[in-house]
């Protein structure tokens, strides 16, 4: 996979790797949402019944477009970038991510699932959450390819993180230039004649909602920081309350209204210098940006010097996803509003619907009516009202559909608290001449920004132009706010949405069967797995390779080069073959960042493991031993160090022997 590249790009750079993970890979609790995609079932081969099984189980979107969004990248970051050579355009790399909302009873995935496959590495690569353990998972499928019976792993995170250093995935910033969205890159993959899986050449939008669900996916642990580190007991009962009546009003409340007890003072006294905000986004990159793009007319056009074929897949070290990404922003004060939307985002649409209906049915809640003047205007089949006191505002259409009446709401404003503007209404004319109206949002009851809900209306008209309204306002979720202090969620270091649903029905007296569909699921799933290599010894400076370098190299797969797998001989042999690449990356570390020719290695976020920040790792016993050991191959066999690092990285020898299968 190409990293999943200018973004996903690098989306994935990490799970291609087979290397040596270890139990802390593993969920520490609960499953990734691949997991519950997948049940006790293969996981579907070839890749279009992958993609049909994740269609089948999300709602249309309202856009038209498909929820799970899909693009091509031929020419991407990860570090199997390879892997089609010199076939980069037959064989692109396939980005998937779900930013649409799952259908009722099947696990959530917006947000949450992010896929990308190459058929050439006959693997794929996913980053889903666990909402459980309030992070997302690594893994990668093996042996995805025709004949073969698939197996599933978790991958090593210290190796996914060198490049998802906000433990989520990445995209690139616009203009996704490794994408269809680039016509030259539209060109070629066009004139290849493949289908691609049946996956269409997309554009901007594609790349954009892939970039949007990227960075939203990047803010749950913000979330989660925020609600472990700031909160007390009480705001997050207070912060579950406001993204709840969101997530089923549809509408913000005003900032005004939210009630955070204490927030402001511990998030000052726990970031006095703000909350730093990580960037999610690498920079853009266009592999033809230094090539005069020739026009294609036919396939034959493809065969593309080897040469060209190097350029088109030359990485420049500054836009390597190994970098270090800058502070997105700090924020030194809560966005009570944001805060609020965010935490929504982690509840499961379908979920807060079921929730919904349960409230309605099992809560006894007395009704409140409110009545204000109205000012009608009449047209052809419709009649559009306006009805406004000092602190109520109603507004809307109705219309003549046969004998029903149909409208919809403009706007609803009780005292500071709004409804969502996507709002329906039906109803009938009475025989007293009342005109009788229940309001929708969609399926959904309509609810106010407090969590209020609104069941009824009704128009009198007592004049052409005059009349009144009158308003059913039904307070059901005062139960949630009185309840939610209660669940043992609130002393938890973890938020997670489904939990907090399951808890607030508990403690309602409400039908728990619903909620308890993830654990019996879970516990029917097959158990889960790390990708293990055998542990050896090795002799000499290898085992000193080993150790600082083995956790990307000591892989079962050759991206990126696995030097350092196999027996004694067989990593010396690679070793030898490799010393060139070593020493160019290792000696970067003594160049300075602006004039890099390639990222140096191990990568910096590798470093904190070994106890060692960039400024003492450069001038560390470890890494002179290392460019030592390296210089001394070079030498052995005939070789000149000093003569390397005035050639292209890609000039270099090969890391691996030609004959490595």
């Amino acid at each position: 996979m190409n990293r999943i590249t200018g973004g996903i790009m690098a989306l994935l750079c990490c799970l291609s790797m087979g290397a040596v993970a270890d139990d802390g890979d593993l969920p520490p609790t609960g499953r990734s949402r691949f997991d519950f995609l997948m049940g006790n079932a293969p996981v579907p081969y070839p890749f279009p019944r992958l993609i049909a099984r994740i269609r089948s189980q999300l709602e249309a979107s309202g856009d038209g477009l498909s929820p799970l969004k899909i693009t091509l990248i031929p020419l991407g970051r990860s570090l199997r970038r390879s892997v089609a050579a010199p076939d980069f355009f037959h064989f692109p790399s396939v980005v998937a991510a779900v930013d649409g909302n799952s259908q009722e009873g099947y696990t959530p995935l917006k947000d949450q699932l992010f896929l990308g496959y190459n058929e050439r590495a006959e693997s794929v690569e996913i980053i889903s959450y666990n909402e459980q353990a309030g992070r997302f998972e690594f893994q990668v499928v093996r042996d995805y390819r025709s004949g073969a019976q698939p197996k599933t792993y978790y991958a090593s995170r210290a190796l996914c993180l060198a490049c998802h250093q906000n433990n989520a995935p990445i995209f690139s910033r616009p203009l996704w230039d490794e994408t269809p969205a680039n016509p030259a890159i539209a060109a070629r993959l066009k004139a290849t004649g493949r289908d691609f899986y049946g996956i269409p050449l997309s554009g901007t939008d594609i790349s954009s909602a892939i970039d949007a669900a990227a960075e939203r996916a990047n803010l749950f642990q913000v979330w989660l920081q925020i609600w472990r580190e700031a909160c007390s007991n009480v705001c997050r009962a207070q912060w579950l309350d406001a993204a709840l009546a969101y997530a089923m009003s549809g509408n913000l409340p005003e900032v005004d209204e939210l009630k955070f007890t204490d927030l402001e003072v511990r998030w000052i006294k726990t970031w006095p210098q703000g909350l730093s905000i990580p960037g999610s986004s690498i920079p853009n990159r266009d592999p033809f940006a230094n090539i005069v793009e020739p026009h294609i007319k036919s396939p034959a056009m493809l065969s593309h010097p080897v040469a060209e074929l190097a350029q088109l897949a030359y990485i420049p070290a500054q836009l390597e996803p190994l970098n270090p990404r800058p502070i997105l922003q700090r924020w030194t004060t809560p966005d009570k509003t944001r805060l609020v939307a965010g935490l929504a985002g982690l509840l499961n649409k379908a979920d807060v619907q079921a929730f919904d209906r349960a409230l309605v049915t099992h809560t006894k809640a007395q009704s409140r009516t409110l009545t204000l003047p109205c000012h009608f205007t009449r047209k052809p089949r419709r009649v559009v009202f306006n009805c406004t006191t000092s602190d109520l505002h109603l507004s809307g259409v109705i219309q003549n559909v046969g004998s029903t009446l149909s409208g919809q709401i403009d706007r609803l404003q009780v005292g500071h608290a709004k409804t969502a503007l996507d709002l329906t209404l039906s109803g009938r004319m009475t025989k007293a001449g009342q005109i009788e109206l229940i309001p929708k949002r969609g399926a959904s009851e309509v609810r106010l920004s407090d969590g209020r809900r609104w069941s009824r209306l009704q128009l009198n008209t007592l004049r052409a132009d005059q009349g009144f309204a009158t308003l059913t306002l039904i307070d059901d979720y005062a139960a949630v706010r009185s309840a939610s202090p209660r669940l043992p969620l609130m002393t938890a270091s973890v938020f997670d949405g489904s939990r907090a649903l399951a808890e607030l029905q508990a403690e309602l007296g409400m039908d728990k069967r619903e909620a308890l569909a993830r654990e019996i699921l879970a516990n029917k799933l097959p158990p889960a797995k790390l990708e293990i290599v055998a542990p050896r010894k090795l002799s000499g400076s290898a085992a000193r390779f080993l150790q600082y370098c083995g956790q990307c190299h000591d892989s079962t797969t050759n991206f990126p080069p696995n030097f350092l797998h196999g027996d004694d001989a067989t990593v010396n042999t690679r070793l030898d073959h490799c010393a060139e690449r070593i020493f160019y990356r290792l000696s970067m570390w003594h160049v300075a960042e602006a004039k890099r020719g390639k990222t140096a290695m191990p990568p910096i976020s590798a470093l904190a493991a070994y106890g060692f920040d960039a400024a003492s790792w450069t001038n560390s016993a470890p890494l002179a031993d290392l460019l030592d050991a390296a210089r001394q191959r070079i030498v052995t066999h005939g070789g000149q160090p000093d003569a390397v690092l005035t050639r292209p990285f890609e000039q270099l020898r090969s890391c691996l022997p030609s004959s490595t299968p």
